[in-house]
């Protein structure tokens, strides 16, 4: 009984994580969860009106938006840090996606629009929870992360540009929205943007001097009281204006098979998008904190915020990086921060939400810009270059790809590009001659140590690759190059296979080949330190028994001892002269 009630108590902690933390919660964690969660609420309030501008939807909906996906994911998602809700790649993504099949509909059946691709994104997401695809994270490394942090950041930076100049947004792609903001910086609203500038400034400096204050808020409260106060509208700064406070309401969309259709692409451009981002910023704070991040359980976590805000009218939500980087700052431990929070912002959406009629639309945009700027990664793409230049470029190129081609292209340039580079560093991998050194036990690489000495006749090489089709030519070639160049002629080759952990079709027949050159010339071919792998492989295509059982050896060592022993019975038995295919007993 006892055995059962823990088997049931274990998948529930796996498909309800929420569960798990609430169980193993920790007392002294509740004041920094309580005042990140205040933080992050009043962070959350100015940001939900924001996306849900960009989106094209009524501002409050990114305010229930933020709520009921903070809620969904504190119950099902993995991460004890990530905060899902309203962000800005999503909001761009889905107007996108939104305005070539809304037409003439109107604010009402875009809003259906929105919802329904939420849906559509969480079934998707779904999807990739049953079959286990959370592996894809695998493919998202590091220099792909910094890439389309970058790359995301300045797409949200040129979202809000013209916000700031006091002009209309009319271009939904980065590229044209900087062309629109210099087309039209002529016609630049100076007040707006000199309030811009201030509120920026403001910003950067609470930031810097007042950490621990909700600076977005203070900034909304004291803008909204400004403009009301000095009737900025009046003088051409724009407001936010009434925002309906009504609850949403719950259930489906309007279905229509042709409009599923065309949203499907979109759906899963934005649940892949949702997937990586989410995922590649909760391993960041997992491995901060100290904790495991199930990568497949996060598509039930994005799964379950995207179908609630689907089924209350709102629109496709995702992990958010400036809410969780303060989340964490904050020293928030669980996912008690999007449970307090939602409260905090749910509590405003019903009953404070008259306040903001006045707000200027340009604080908004300010808000959204320095969170976006703090989100640069400029330092970890200047270490890359000077530990890695390959990985340096490939950031530089997932950004680029972002910017210009749209995140989930960007994303999957750079993986392909990544894949590339990792067969082409497969396809010539490292390898190296070993010899002995005075004083040291074992074979070391002749290149990197100058006093390593080789024993005449005898070639040891290290393979230090799975050998499989695309480095199979590769090992073929050195070979041959190694017994061309040598000093001496070649009695013995010994192949360290300690490296070597896979062996295809491809690679046996290739080193079926060298092993059949080597004997022609009448060079004994010997393989040594073969893993559980590899000789299984040996053994089932035959190499084994054409190579010998007698020239496998368990180590370098035996493999060595073996040729100077064969060696010494040819000089005895030939007057010193050595045989080219001494025999091993």
């Amino acid at each position: 009984m006892k055995r059962t009630a823990a088997t049931a108590g274990h998948v529930l902690s796996r498909v309800l994580p929420g569960v798990e933390q609430a169980r193993t919660y920790e007392r002294r964690w509740l004041r920094a969860d309580l005042l990140a969660a205040l933080t992050v609420g009043a962070m959350l309030i100015p940001q939900g009106l924001a996306y849900a501008q960009i989106a094209g939807v009524r501002p409050a909906a990114g305010l229930y938006a933020g709520v009921f996906a903070m809620l969904a994911y504190a119950l099902f998602g993995p991460s004890r840090h990530l905060l899902v809700g309203p962000e800005a790649g999503a909001a761009i993504l889905t107007a996108t996606a939104l305005v070539p099949v809304v037409g003439d509909g109107g604010p009402e059946r875009l809003a259906s629009l929105a919802a329904l691709l939420a849906l559509m994104v969480g079934a998707v997401s779904l999807l990739g929870g049953l079959c286990r695809a959370g592996a894809l994270a695998d493919f998202l490394s590091r220099p792909i992360l910094i890439g389309y942090v970058n790359g995301a950041a300045l797409i949200i930076i040129g979202s809000q540009l013209a916000r700031m100049f006091g002009l209309e947004r009319k271009s939904n792609e980065f590229a044209g929205q900087l062309h629109e903001v210099a087309a039209n910086v002529g016609r630049t609203h100076v007040p707006t943007l000199l309030l811009g500038l201030g509120i920026v400034a403001a910003l950067v400096a609470m930031r810097r001097f007042l950490p621990r204050w909700p600076a977005p808020l203070v900034m909304v409260a004291l803008t909204t009281l400004a403009a009301w106060w000095f009737q900025l509208e009046n003088g051409g700064v724009k407001a936010v204006g009434p925002i309906a406070a009504a609850a949403p309401s719950f259930g489906l969309p309007s279905l229509r098979f042709a409009d599923v259709r065309t949203l499907l692409p979109a759906a899963f451009s934005l649940a892949l998008v949702n997937y990586a981002s989410s995922v590649l910023t909760g391993r960041i704070y997992a491995d901060r904190f100290g904790y495991r991040l199930d990568a497949h359980q996060e598509f039930f976590g994005q799964a379950a915020a995207n179908l609630l805000t689907g089924l209350t009218q709102g629109f496709p939500v995702s992990g958010s990086d400036s809410r969780t980087a303060v989340n964490a700052s904050m020293k928030g431990r669980t996912q008690l921060v999007g449970v307090g929070a939602a409260v905090v912002v749910g509590v405003f959406s019903l009953f404070l939400t008259p306040l903001l009629s006045h707000l200027p639309l340009v604080t908004l945009g300010a808000i959204v810009i320095v969170a976006a700027v703090y989100l640069l990664e400029v330092k970890p793409v200047l270490r890359l270059w000077r530990v890695r230049p390959v990985e340096a470029v490939l950031a530089v190129v997932t950004t680029l790809g972002v910017l210009f081609l749209g995140i989930l292209q960007g994303i999957l340039v750079a993986v392909a590009l990544a894949l590339v580079d990792l067969i082409r560093r497969a396809a010539h991998p490292h390898d190296a001659v070993l010899g002995e050194r005075e004083g040291m036990p074992g074979w070391h690489d002749v290149e990197g140590h100058a006093d390593a000495e080789t024993i005449p006749g005898l070639v040891v090489y290290r393979f230090d690759a799975p050998l499989f089709f695309a480095n199979a030519r590769f090992l073929r070639e050195q070979v041959r190059r190694l017994v061309a160049e040598s000093r001496q002629p070649v009695h013995w080759f010994v192949l360290d296979a300690s490296s070597v952990f896979d062996l295809d079709i491809t690679a046996a027949e290739s080193l079926e080949k060298v092993c059949h050159e080597l004997t022609d010339e009448g060079i004994v071919f010997a393989v040594a330190q073969a893993r559980a792998p590899m000789r299984r492989m040996l053994k089932r295509s035959g190499l084994a028994a054409l190579i010998g059982q007698d020239l496998l050896f368990p180590t370098v060592g035996a493999a060595v001892r073996a040729y100077l022993e064969a060696r010494d019975a040819a000089r005895a038995t030939h007057d010193g002269e050595p045989v080219s295919s001494p025999q091993v007993h």
